[in-house]
């Protein structure tokens, strides 16, 4: 089975398109973690998760469970292009907000 749009072949099969779609729901993830949380500023977050001091340690809990929301909507993301049906995939846009959002 294969994907196509008007005649020309997109993907081989939905396996094809979560293989080749993948690499665009993670890029858009470290897009979104990055702007979100630079990488010198995850350092200090994780740094601050093994402080002995309760407040920073809790901003740090809190700061890092949003990265792993954007973590956990990709691994969902990516894993959903599998069960897509031919026009879904596509009209896959991994920047779409939709795939972000609770």
């Amino acid at each position: 089975m294969t994907i196509n749009q008007g005649s020309t072949v997109i993907y081989i099969d939905a396996a094809d398109a979560q293989e080749k779609l993948t690499p665009n729901v993670k890029a858009e993830a470290s897009k979104r973690i990055l702007a979100l949380m630079p990488e010198w500023r995850q350092r200090n977050v994780i740094a601050d998760l093994s402080s002995d001091n309760a407040d920073t340690k809790a901003a740090a809990v809190t700061a890092w469970a949003a990265v792993t929301a954007i973590r956990t909507k990709s691994n969902e993301a990516e894993a959903s292009i599998a069960s897509m049906s031919d026009e879904q995939i596509i009209n896959f846009d991994a920047s779409d907000d939709a795939h972000w959002n609770d």
